[in-house]
């Protein structure tokens, strides 16, 4: 039965995550899809992690257990694991969340011919209690081949999507700077199309030690700081996008982030603010805040960060 079903590859990357790592590594191991390998990749973990993957791998011949002995942080962590999968399709996933057992199975049911597909998640707490609330409550999800909603936001977590191995030709290396699921969603959208399927497979864990922060719980620094490191962040993201060899929304890349790079140390931005306004139906498609889809949103790009500072001394 496996010789008929294509070979599909789950990465894993783990770092000191013994608090939740042996529930996730269950429902790894417990798919129903037959024809698996999981690749693990420690990132030179200091606390039990290691030993719970020994153990699993010595009792499950899918698990594939690599060890790093200097830490290369989650980006070069995740692209070494994605190199080193064989699979006709890969997924991703984190070390701390709840997999549904048919989700592998699902997926490969619903690719078609489609180059990437993703599904919803439930948000969970520490316990793996639902805390009633999906993604795509929070999102838009996308689907097709349309890049242009990825310039700004993302709705395409890593936990969540299942591609060909055709892709990895086109998104490794992955960029110095940038989020690897971002990265891999905006080109996947211009090498092919996207599918999104609206069922919820995976019990995404919120914690304190969460690398992204969709519910906006952490706390701690100050507006302008916040908003000056958003800054950075969407230059720094505009740039891998123009810079992304033969896809189509490059050019459109570099002309937002050439009329809005300054922004972090400058006063006015007419120019971005406009392209923001009038491509604001695609740039902003994505989160479901209404804050997002108004002029106003648009005018606050007008605003460099010393604008910014004037107004927050006044």
């Amino acid at each position: 039965m496996n010789e008929n079903l294509p070979l599909i590859s789950i990465a894993l990357c783990t770092y000191n995550g013994e608090k939740y790592l042996c529930e996730q590594l269950g429902t790894l191991v417990g798919q129903t899809y037959p024809n698996l390998e999981i690749i693990i990749v420690d990132d030179a973990s200091t606390d039990q992690t290691w030993a719970i993957l020994h153990e699993f791998a010595e009792c499950y011949p899918s698990i594939r257990l690599f060890r790093n002995f200097t830490n290369l942080g989650y980006q070069k962590n995740f692209e070494k694991a994605l190199g080193l999968c064989k699979g006709e399709y890969i997924l991703i996933s984190d070390q701390d969340d709840i997999w549904d057992k048919d989700k592998v199975t699902k997926l490969q049911h619903a690719v078609e011919d489609n180059l990437l597909i993703y599904h919803d998640s439930a948000f969970v707490d520490d316990s793996g209690n639902d805390l009633g609330m999906k993604m795509s409550d929070r999102l838009h999800m996308v689907e097709g081949n349309d890049p242009v909603p990825f310039l700004f936001f993302n709705c395409v977590s890593g936990h969540s999507m299942m591609f060909r191995r055709d892709l990895l030709e086109f998104v490794l290396p992955f960029p110095d700077i940038g989020v690897y699921d971002h990265y891999i969603a905006f080109v996947a959208s211009g090498k092919g199309r996207i599918k999104y399927m609206p069922e919820s497979l995976v019990g995404h864990r919120q914690h304190s030690g969460n690398s992204t922060d969709i519910l906006g719980r952490k706390k701690g620094k100050s507006k302008l700081k916040v908003t000056q490191e958003r800054m950075e962040r969407e230059n720094n993201w505009l740039k891998i996008c123009s810079e992304t060899k033969d896809h189509p929304a490059n050019k459109f890349a570099k002309k937002i982030y050439e009329s809005g790079k300054d922004r972090t140390h400058n006063f006015l931005n007419f120019r971005f603010g406009y392209l923001i306004w009038k491509y604001q139906n695609k740039l902003a498609y994505i989160p479901k805040n209404r804050s997002f889809k108004t002029l106003s949103f648009a005018l606050r790009q007008i605003w460099g960060i010393k604008a910014k500072t004037l107004v927050k001394r006044a």
